[in-house]
Parts: structure tokens; C-alpha cells; sequence
């Protein structure tokens, strides 16, 4: 599914340092809401659009300008260099590089191939310090939250963790931090995991994350989360994702981190045993879970108070 930006030019002279990003969105057929596009500024426009996740500090905060539509037209002043342009119409999104160079970069097109965005649910984040620690935890790819308890700062959550896991936060005391993520599906391997039949398929997860290392406060709080809202299939496929997700900047960083995402989707494929290395849990530790289902699963809602 496409979604072209055609790039129209403004019409006063721009300047040595700025021109304008402009540009017309078509939209792909069956895409009828209205698309957010958000202009964001980066060294390099590919590595935006791979997530944000490999530079550290995330890109995401370096937004310069957030044109809205009007219409179907859209155009921001902006400083000539490279950007990701990101474009989100309903449950599609996409994004691509774009080099502002001066008025020659009106006779470009964009083209952004949208894609369906599935969510991640619940990632929940846990923080084991030896001794009470101040700790700021961070996700780059902030802008594709779409819930959060305590409430996401852009700058990212400070709180005091206690050896515990108990964390003292601006609202309040919490056992995790609970997110939710809009995340391409393309960037979910298929190719370990594991056949079942759809009853059982809560209890497989829960076996593998005490064999990953999970402690059993943290699968405790995952059959509280599922328990009755996990969806019914005959069948399922669950794909553990270990690599390749979202950046989570912890700082200080802990010594072990176990992070662990399940794709659940629904029938048997085949698949090969995937290998769960198991993660220690001493010391200065932190631990994230997080489970997404594809459609046709039901992907159960969940509201958050105070998310903004």
C-alpha cells in the first residue's frame, strides 16, 4: 500500500539555511482518516525511519516542525537538511527520507509505503537496583506510545527504584512501568516458535518466560493481565521476539536486562524451536514483557487514567 507525498514548490525564495517541506498526500483506497504527518529532524533520514532505535539518544526529540493537512496539502518551514517525514492514516503508517536542499527539492516525489501497524500490549517495565536509585527510563520511539501509567514524559519516566522492585514515581507508587507501542509487524521474526492449541497458549508464554528468567512476581503479573482476556483460537503460533525491538534506554544501565516480546497469531505454522537463553537476575537488573496479537485475534482494550 502506497502513500505519495508530491512535493509542490513554495512560492517565496527560500533562504541559504531554510526552505519548505511541502507536499500533497494521496491516499492509498480504503485509507479514509485523516493522516498526521509529523516532520522530524535527523543526520540521517534512514536511520529515522528504521524506528529511531540505533542512535542512543533518540531522534525522536528533535522534531522541528508538525504540519497538519489541510486537505490533502501540508507544508512546513524547515531547516535544508535531512529528515523523516512519518505518515499515520489509521491503522496505517510509513516513512521515508527526504533531503531539503534549497528550491530544487520541489521537483522531488516521496513516496511512503504504508504498512498495517499492530500494537504492542503491556509492555510492562521492572527495575531491581542493589540500592535505592534514581533511574531514568527512556523509549526513543516515544511518539508511537499510545498508552502509559504513570503518564510518558517526553524526556521519559524518572523515578526511584527500591532493591524491591517497588518504584517511587510523580503518580504515585508502582510495581512496573506499563506501556503500550504502535510497532511495524515486517520487523517481527516468524520463523522460531512454537504450535498450540489455543487454550493452553497463555500457559506455553508463562512456562518460557521462568525458563528465560522471568522472576515470579513478573508472570504472576502477566496471567493477572491475560487471565480471561487472552484470545480464544482454535489454534496459535506464539513467536518470541527477543531481538530487534523497541529501544529502552535505562539509565544507569543495568548490569542483566531480560526483554521478551511474544507475537501471537492464530492457526499452526511451521516453525523451527526457538532458543530462550536464560538472563541472570542478581545484582543490578531490570526485566520488560510484552505480548502482540495479529489479526483476526482480538486485541483486548485497555485504558489507562492520566495518559495524555
Amino acid at each position: 500500500m502506497l502513500l505519495t507525498l508530491l512535493l509542490a514548490c513554495p512560492t517565496n525564495e527560500p533562504t541559504k539555511e531554510e526552505s519548505n517541506l511541502c507536499g500533497t498526500i494521496v491516499r492509498p483506497a480504503g485509507v479514509t482518516d485523516e493522516a498526521s504527518v509529523s516532520v522530524l529532524a535527523v543526520l540521517d533520514g534512514e536511520t529515522a525511519c528504521s524506528g529511531g532505535d540505533t542512535g542512543g539518544s533518540g531522534w525522536w526529540g528533535d522534531e522541528v516542525a508538525s504540519p497538519v493537512p489541510d486537505g490533502n496539502f501540508f507544508e512546513a518551514e524547515v531547516p535544508v537538511g535531512t529528515y523523516g517525514v512519518e505518515v499515520i492514516a489509521g491503522d496505517y503508517s510509513g516513512c521515508t527520507a527526504a533531503e531539503v536542499t534549497g528550491p530544487e527539492t520541489c521537483s522531488a516525489d516521496i513516496t511512503v509505503e504504508l504498512e498495517e501497524t499492530i500494537f504492542v500490549d503491556k509492555p510492562n517495565v521492572y527495575l531491581y537496583p542493589p540500592s535505592p536509585t534514581e533511574i531514568q527510563v527512556q523509549i526513543p520511539a516515544w511518539r508511537k506510545i499510545t498508552a502509559a501509567d504513570p503518564a510518558y514524559p517526553v524526556e521519559g519516566w524518572r523515578v526511584t527504584a527500591w532493591p524491591d522492585g517497588l518504584l517511587d514515581t510523580d503518580a504515585g507508587e508502582r510495581d512496573f512501568l506499563f506501556y503500550e507501542l504502535a510497532f511495524p509487524p515486517q520487523r517481527f521474526q516468524r520463523d522460531a516458535g512454537w504450535c498450540v492449541r489455543g487454550n493452553v497458549a497463555q500457559a506455553t508464554i508463562e512456562d518460557a518466560m521462568a525458563d528465560m528468567g522471568f522472576l515470579p512476581n513478573e508472570i504472576a503479573d502477566f496471567s493477572e493481565a491475560w487471565d480471561g482476556g487472552f484470545p480464544k483460537a482454535r489454534w496459535m503460533t506464539v513467536y518470541p521476539q527477543l531481538d530487534d525491538l523497541s529501544r529502552l534506554n535505562i539509565q544507569p544501565e543495568p548490569e542483566h536486562l531480560l526483554r521478551a516480546w511474544f507475537l501471537v497469531t492464530e492457526g499452526c505454522a511451521r516453525v523451527q524451536a526457538p532458543e530462550l537463553p536464560a538472563v541472570e537476575r542478581s545484582g543490578y537488573h531490570a526485566a520488560e514483557w510484552g505480548v502482540a496479537f495479529l489479526a483476526p485475534l482480538d486485541r483486548p482494550e485497555v485504558i489507562v487514567d492520566g495518559w495524555r
